[in-house]
């Protein structure tokens, strides 16, 4: 499933609505796709259709009247498609198939958007830890429009005598340094404003004097494997004192990791299939092993579409995508303006992560930079494409395109520049990398946007 956000007046949202559809069985028969009724929740709206033998990608049109489609957006070759929006309207929807070029056009439908907040769902899992006179609190994030948590805790179970305190939307664990002996009973309530959403599960707390100690929870190791390349990653244990990471296969071993680090990169790992597992360690002296994780390293290419290596000693061809850069750089206008972290407080990389993640969707040879080919000095204006048979992660068989005229000053605007050869007469390489996206949150694939 894909998530993306529309600009205001053309996104698409609302409750569960039903969707006028004409002529199925004629599109059918025609090989045109059927869009199915679409499915809203809030904000949420999500469209599948009917895919069409030989089509290359689909296009989804959107309008506010009927066969008037302000948006053409290419959504790639997929057969579903999620979308969220902050207006109130009615909305009309047609996906096209895209065969040897000709879009055949499916069916309209159309729904009323008629709320864009979804309330948010109760915590779960909420679960106390001791590691000496600390508490470790662990929750499951709550879904839905969520602005923020309120921890409470009483001294009978229910109550909120002893604590009620706010907490970001981004938090699910807590680490109270320093808690007095005695019995308290906790809870997490997620809140939409001044609206609150149904409690986690209640937890008891019991803080003998002295201090104590349990066993942390245990971790579930997440890979993800490009190449030869592995990413292992896994939800920091608030409190942890270190994690040890055991695995097994081609070649065993093991390596202590510190408790405040959540991932590890492990470069050209050779082929094979292995097992991890990933023990985490309070300081108060317990300890816990998570389950095994199953690793296979095949050297096969990420998922997504891809274009085939070419012949021996020859390269690809660069395509060039400036239709890419200027459609994301409109689509996320504030994101493009500050895009420079580096040298402006509040400036982020999202532009150029969106910019990725869309051209990944026709090709996964697109990836970022490593400045200057030193690992860890991501370039922020800088995209890569591999134009040869080598894996992707680490590679210098690599085009240099730089997306920005005036990257860092008052007024960027989207560009297209190969700067391959420019570089290289420099004396300097470009290096292909995907991690720092990765950390942001986004797919090997690259068909979602971190929420």
């Amino acid at each position: 499933m894909r998530k993306f956000k529309l600009p205001m007046g053309m996104a698409l949202c609302g409750l569960l609505a039903a969707a006028l559809v004409f002529g199925r069985a004629d599109l059918q028969a025609q090989g045109a796709p059927v869009l199915n009724p679409a499915v809203v929740l809030g904000p949420n709206v999500t469209f599948t259709w009917s895919t069409v033998p030989g089509a290359s990608s689909y296009i989804l049109r959107a309008g506010i009247a009927s066969n008037v489609y302000l948006l053409n957006y290419n959504v790639g070759n997929t057969a579903t498609y999620s979308a969220q929006a902050p207006a109130l309207a009615t909305y009309y929807v047609r996906v096209a198939a895209v065969v040897n070029g000709v879009p055949i056009e499916s069916n309209e439908i159309s729904f009323q958007v008629v709320s864009l907040s979804v309330p948010p769902t109760a915590p779960t899992d909420f679960a106390t830890y001791l590691n000496g006179v600390a508490g470790v609190l662990t929750w499951n994030a709550s879904s839905g429009n969520l602005s923020h948590y309120v921890l409470q805790a009483g001294t009978t179970p229910g109550g909120a005598d002893v604590v009620s305190h706010p907490l970001p939307p981004t938090a699910t664990s807590l680490v109270v340094p320093f808690v007095p002996p005695g019995t308290y009973y906790l809870r997490v309530v997620p809140f939409n404003g001044n609206s609150a959403g149904p409690a986690s599960n209640e937890a008891r707390l019991e803080m003998p004097a002295g201090g104590g100690c349990t066993a942390p929870p245990a971790r579930v190791i997440t890979p993800t494997v490009f190449g030869q390349y592995v990413r292992l990653s896994w939800p920091v244990v608030p409190g942890a004192d270190l994690y040890q990471l055991n695995y097994t296969g081609t070649f065993s071993g093991a390596s202590p990791i510190a408790g405040n680090v959540g991932s590890v990169t492990v470069p050209r790992v050779p082929l094979g299939v292995y097992a991890a597992t990933l023990t985490t360690y309070f300081a108060c002296g317990l300890a816990t092993a998570g389950p095994a994780a199953t690793i296979t390293v095949d050297g096969a290419p990420p998922p997504g579409p891809r274009t085939p290596n070419p012949p021996a000693g020859e390269r690809l061809p660069l395509p060039n995508r400036f239709n890419v850069v200027n459609a994301v750089a409109a689509r996320f206008p504030n994101e493009f303006r500050h895009s420079c972290p580096t040298e402006h407080r509040g400036d982020t990389n999202r532009f150029l992560f969106e910019l990725v993640r869309e051209l990944r969707r026709e090709d996964n040879r697109w990836g970022l930079n490593w400045k200057r080919g030193n690992r860890g000095d991501m370039s922020q204006d800088i995209i890569t494409y591999n134009y040869g048979s080598e894996s992707d992660e680490d590679t210098t068989q690599v085009y240099i395109v730089d997306t920005m005229f005036g990257h860092c000053g008052p007024s960027p605007s989207p560009g297209w520049i190969d700067q391959t050869a420019a570089t290289r007469n420099a004396g300097a390489i470009g290096r292909w990398t995907l991690l720092p996206y990765l950390d942001a949150g986004y797919p090997l694939a690259g068909d979602l946007v971190p929420q």
